[in-house]
């Protein structure tokens, strides 16, 4: 009996080491898999990012998209916000792209720094609006990026439901990256 313990303990020491998801899908499975690598550039945003400076969207790295991809889908909300899940950014038919740019216009179309539409976030405004919790606890913002199979036949100005409905059953990757911000 004694080796299987001793066994037991060390398959527990080692899985101990590994992150929560390393190991593979803990979420029961979902549409697209998560093989993109998203990235920030930053593990806590600058306030020019946010709606103390600036308030330009940030530039977002890419790694993962191939030729299947005919377009890319990005959601950035605030898990932590006092009255649930707020959406910061919606946006949709960008060219897949390994780099895209900081500065997107707060437009419902764009062709410039990079064509794409966005939706209506949760202040009501189109476009991206940075971080701006209440002051005290810091919090998470996720940015979900989708690699999809088309480009979306969705209005300028759509919300969330909306975007996530079109995108039912043409996610072929997706990735996401966290930062925080407080205040």
């Amino acid at each position: 009996m004694r080796p299987i313990l001793s066994i037991f303990v060390a398959m527990a020491t080692v899985l101990s080491v590994f992150p929560a998801g390393c190991l593979g899908d803990e979420g029961g499975g979902s549409e697209g898999a998560d093989s993109l690598k998203v990235t920030l550039g930053f593990a806590s945003f600058p306030e020019k990012y946010t709606c103390e400076g600036e308030n330009l969207s940030p530039p977002v790295e890419i790694d993962g998209l191939d030729e299947s991809v005919a377009s890319v889908a990005m959601i950035l909300e605030d898990p932590d916000a006092p009255l649930g899940t707020f959406v910061h950014w919606l946006i949709w038919n960008l060219e897949p792209s390994a780099t895209m740019p900081e500065g997107i216009p707060p437009e419902g179309e764009v062709s410039d720094p990079a064509g794409a539409v966005q939706g209506t976030n949760g202040f009501g405004l189109i476009g991206y609006y940075g971080p701006c919790p209440p002051p005290g606890q810091v919090h998470r913002y996720v940015l979900k990026v989708r690699g999809l199979d088309a480009i979306l036949d969705l209005a300028p100005g759509s919300g969330r439901a909306d975007l996530e409905a079109a995108m039912e059953g043409r996610v072929l990757t997706s990735g996401e990256a966290v930062a925080t911000y407080g205040r």
